[in-house]
C-alpha cells in the first residue's frame, strides 16, 4: 500500500512539475507586449514605402553589435547590397526575409523592430533563452532595386517571387542559395497584400493573413507543411488576442514558380504573412507592430517547440480572404435619376493616396462591402460637376471656396497659375474624365450632393467636404 502510494506521489510530483514548466512556457511567450513595442519600434520608419537607404544606417549601426553575424549575400541587379543577419545558436533553424516585391515594406521595418528587440538590454535574459535553441537568418529587403522604384519588380522587370525555378534575377538566386546553404526548419516569407482585402464575409479588414503554402497541386498536408499550419495556429492565438476579427487566410492555390510554395517543397516549413490594412492607418503601422510581435512570437514556438499542441482546426477555421471586399470611400444611398427613373445608389471610391485623386470604383447595391469610409448620403441627390473658369488672379481662403462651391462649382478650369489655394481643402482643376449627368465607373470622384437646400457636401477627388462644417470627413492620411 504504502509503496503504491510513493508510486502516485511520485507520479502526481513529475505531472506538476511538467504542469509548471509549461506554465512558466506560457508565461515567457508572446513576450513583445504593446508597452514593450512601443520602446522598440525603430524610429523614421512611419512611411508609405521604404528604400534601402532607409534601412542602410540601421543595418551599419546592428554590425556593431556581437550577436549579430552580416554576411553580404551579393548585390541586387544594379548593384545595391543584399545582407543576411544570423542571430542566435540554437538546433533549429528559421529563415524570415522581406520585400521580395519592392513596394511591399511593411515587414522590412518590422525587422528593424525585431533586431532592436533582440538587442535591448532588458530582453538579456530572453536572448539567454531563446537563442540558444533557435538559429534566426534574416534577410531585409530582398528586392532593393524595387524599393528603391516602388515597384514590385526588380530593375531587369522580373518578380522576384515568380522566379524561384528560373532563376533568372540575381536577387532569386541569392534568396535561393542562402536558403540551401542555411538549410532552415521554418521560413517566414514576409509580404504586404493589397488593402481591399476582407475578412472572410464580414466587412472588416484582413489586416494580416497567414498562409501554409501548399507544395502541390493537391494541397497534401505532409509534416513540415503540418508544422507551418500549427504554428500558424499560435499566431492565430496571438492575433485573436491583439486585434480579434482582421486576421484571415490568403489564397492556397498552388503557385509553382513561387518561393513560398517552392520552399515547401524542400521540406520547409514555410508560413506567408501577408501585411494588408486597417482603418485610420495608411501606412501600415498596425500591420508592422503585428508582424513584430508575430516574429517574437514565432522564435518563442518554434524554440520551445509549443506550437506542437496545436491543432490543425486551429489553421483550418481562419476565414479566407476576400479580394475587393473592402472600399476605400463607400457613399450609400445616394439619389440619383436618369430620365426620371430614380435610384438610391452606394457608390465606391478607390483613393490613389501617392496622386491625391479618387476615382469611382462601383455603383449599385454595395451592402456586402465594408470601407475605411462611410459615408450615409439619404437624402441626398447626385449633381454633377461644373468648372469656374479662371480669367483672372483668384485667392482661395476656406470661406471664398464654399462659397463657390455651393453655387454648383467642383473644380477649375483655365490657367492654374491664377489660383492660390490659402484654404485647408483640396482643389481640382482641369480634371479630364468627370462623370456627367449621372456617376460612371472609373472617373474622377469629383461632383457635388445636393437637397433642397442647396449644396451640402462636395466630393474633391475622391474627399469628402462637408461645406456646413467647413472640414474634410476623412483627409488622407487619417
Amino acid at each position: 500500500m504504502q509503496g503504491a502510494l510513493r508510486k502516485l506521489l511520485a507520479g502526481g510530483f513529475v505531472a506538476s512539475i511538467f504542469s509548471l514548466t509549461m506554465a512558466v512556457q506560457a508565461m515567457t511567450m508572446n513576450s513583445l507586449s504593446p508597452t514593450q513595442y512601443n520602446d522598440i519600434k525603430q524610429s523614421a520608419l512611419d512611411k508609405p514605402q521604404l528604400d534601402y537607404d532607409d534601412i542602410a544606417p540601421l543595418l551599419l549601426q546592428h554590425q556593431q553589435n556581437p550577436l549579430f553575424q552580416f554576411t553580404q549575400l551579393g548585390q541586387s541587379a544594379l548593384g545595391t547590397p543584399i545582407w543576411q543577419i544570423d542571430i542566435g545558436h540554437g538546433p533549429v533553424k528559421i529563415l524570415a526575409w522581406s520585400q521580395m516585391h519592392g513596394n511591399e515594406s511593411t515587414a522590412t521595418a518590422a525587422l528593424m523592430d525585431l533586431l532592436n528587440f533582440i538587442a535591448a538590454e532588458p530582453q538579456k535574459n530572453w536572448r539567454d533563452n531563446w537563442l540558444s535553441k533557435v538559429s534566426i537568418r534574416l534577410i531585409p529587403m530582398v528586392n532593393p532595386d524595387g524599393a528603391a522604384a516602388g515597384s514590385r519588380f526588380n530593375s531587369m522587370g522580373i518578380d522576384i517571387n515568380r522566379d524561384a525555378k528560373a532563376l533568372q534575377s540575381p536577387e532569386g538566386r541569392i534568396l535561393m542559395q542562402a536558403a540551401k546553404d542555411f538549410k532552415p526548419d521554418f521560413g517566414l516569407n514576409l509580404h504586404d497584400q493589397n488593402r481591399f482585402y476582407a475578412v472572410g464575409d464580414t466587412n472588416k479588414q484582413a489586416t494580416i493573413s497567414l498562409l501554409a503554402p501548399a507544395f502541390n497541386e493537391e494541397k497534401d498536408i505532409d509534416e513540415a507543411r503540418k508544422k507551418a499550419m500549427q504554428l500558424i495556429g499560435d499566431m492565430r492565438d496571438l492575433l485573436q488576442a491583439e486585434l480579434p476579427g482582421y486576421l484571415a487566410k490568403y489564397n492556397d492555390t498552388f503557385s509553382w514558380r513561387s518561393f513560398g510554395d517552392t520552399f515547401a517543397g524542400m521540406g520547409i516549413s514555410t508560413v506567408l504573412i501577408e501585411s494588408g490594412g486597417h482603418p485610420r492607418d495608411d501606412n501600415r503601422q498596425v500591420a508592422r507592430k503585428l508582424n513584430a510581435q508575430l516574429l517574437v512570437m514565432s522564435v518563442e514556438s518554434i524554440g520551445s517547440g509549443a506550437y506542437q499542441q496545436q491543432p490543425l482546426s486551429a489553421y483550418q477555421a481562419i476565414p479566407f480572404n476576400r479580394d475587393g471586399g473592402i472600399k476605400d470611400v463607400l457613399i450609400r444611398n445616394l439619389g440619383i435619376s436618369v430620365n426620371g427613373n430614380k435610384a438610391n445608389i452606394d457608390l465606391a471610391v478607390e483613393l490613389d493616396t501617392g496622386s491625391d485623386q479618387g476615382r469611382v470604383r462601383d455603383i449599385g447595391d454595395l451592402s456586402v462591402f465594408g470601407a475605411y469610409h462611410q459615408y450615409d448620403a439619404s437624402g441626398l441627390q447626385y449633381q454633377a460637376p461644373k468648372a469656374y473658369a479662371l480669367s483672372k488672379a483668384l485667392t482661395l481662403d476656406n470661406a471664398a471656396y464654399i462659397a463657390l462651391l455651393r453655387q454648383g462649382y467642383s473644380h477649375f478650369s483655365g490657367d492654374a497659375k491664377l489660383l492660390v489655394n490659402s484654404s485647408d481643402f483640396p482643389v481640382v482643376i482641369n480634371p479630364k474624365g468627370l462623370s456627367t449627368a449621372t456617376p460612371q465607373r472609373h472617373r474622377l470622384a469629383t461632383f457635388l450632393l445636393r437637397n433642397e437646400k442647396g449644396v451640402q457636401l462636395a466630393l474633391l477627388n475622391g474627399q469628402l467636404l462637408d461645406l456646413n462644417r467647413a472640414a474634410l470627413l476623412y483627409p488622407f492620411g487619417s
